[in-house]
């Protein structure tokens, strides 16, 4: 009986080594060993998704592992976001988050993430410009001073892709530095915000210029301002900036950046910013993204979480001026 105790004892024993070997083994193997999967908070199709998709294809090339995008929507990006932030913290979860994660927390009340606490920044990887565009027949408006005196007459009506997205509460933004009279009408997504711009149902449409550039050079809608990073769009070189039009100060892009869960080990965050900076600094993605209207943007990690940490004070200003809330 004592020597089938102590059989039992020696196998399990064995068991336990043998379990520590593996987990050791895992742990020795470089990162990653594993696929990676990239969590983009919004539906397949969209904006987001043509940016992520080709950065993902070729951050796998640069990792050796595959890099798979898992589209997590809802609760306008919360729901993805909280998946990563509650993710572990070892590299194999990434978030591919833009300038919401500097919006939804001064939008939401019940929100279960904290942008800051619980990522960490990799690197910004690209931006856009927004541009504001009005229906020809509805607006007189050729820059943004003239669209401010009109808009004293009469209010007009722009469209976003829905209440909190950064277009609207850049209209808001826009609407308190000029003296504008701006009724929001949101929308649920871009395109049938531009769809009812085109059609006259409203008068002006706020949103980026890669979904606005081909109304605007078809002369279906009036570009009145290029949005962003102070320089004209590659897309739209003839519209002025907002800068240019005499509206100085208030200018925003759209950003786009790759976040770790908060105590990712340093090793695996080096590897994933070096990674990174070979890709953005590929020739072939910088041309294919600068044809779409994307600037590849790297940075240092510092300067994502400054951008982040900007763009929460900034717009918890303009949430609470407009007294914008959702549930």
């Amino acid at each position: 009986m004592k020597s089938r105790k102590i059989l039992r004892t020696l196998r399990l024993g064995a068991m336990v080594l043998a379990s520590l070997a593996v987990v050791s083994t895992a742990m020795a193997q470089p990162y990653p060993n594993r696929p990676i999967k990239l969590v983009v908070p919004f539906p397949p199709g969209g904006g987001f998704d043509g940016i992520a998709r080709p950065f993902a294809e070729r951050l796998s090339a640069a990792l050796g592992q595959p890099v798979i995008v898992d589209n997590r929507s809802g609760a306008g990006g919360n729901i993805g976001t909280e998946f990563a932030a509650h993710s572990p913290a070892d590299g194999y979860t990434l978030l591919f988050a833009n300038d919401y994660l500097g919006t939804n927390p001064n939008l939401y009340k019940s929100i279960k993430y904290d942008p800051v606490r619980d990522f960490t920044p990799i690197s910004l990887v690209a931006s856009t410009q927004m541009a504001i565009a009005v229906n020809p027949a509805n607006v007189k408006a050729t820059d943004a001073k003239s669209l401010a005196a009109e808009s004293q007459g009469k209010a007009i009506q722009y469209g976003t892709p829905g209440v909190g997205t950064s277009p609207h509460l850049f209209g808001e933004l826009y609407a308190f530095t000029t003296g504008s009279r701006l009724d929001h009408i949101p929308y649920r997504g871009t395109g049938p915000a531009i769809n009812d711009a085109l059609g006259g149902q409203i008068d002006m449409v706020l949103v980026t210029v890669p979904s606005l550039a081909q109304h605007i050079q078809t002369g279906k809608l009036r570009g009145i301002a290029v949005i962003g990073n102070n320089k004209r769009s590659s897309l739209l070189p003839e519209l002025a900036t907002l800068a240019e039009s005499g509206v100085k100060g208030i200018d925003h892009d759209v950003w786009y950046g790759l976040f770790a869960s908060a105590g990712t080990p340093p090793e695996v965050l080096r590897r994933l910013r070096e990674a990174t900076a070979t890709v953005l600094r590929q020739p072939e993605l910088t041309e294919r993204m600068r044809q779409a209207g994307y600037e590849l943007t790297p940075s240092t990690p510092e300067a994502l979480g400054e951008r982040l940490k900007t763009d929460l004070a900034k717009w918890k200003k303009v949430v609470l001026r407009a007294n914008i809330t959702l549930e």
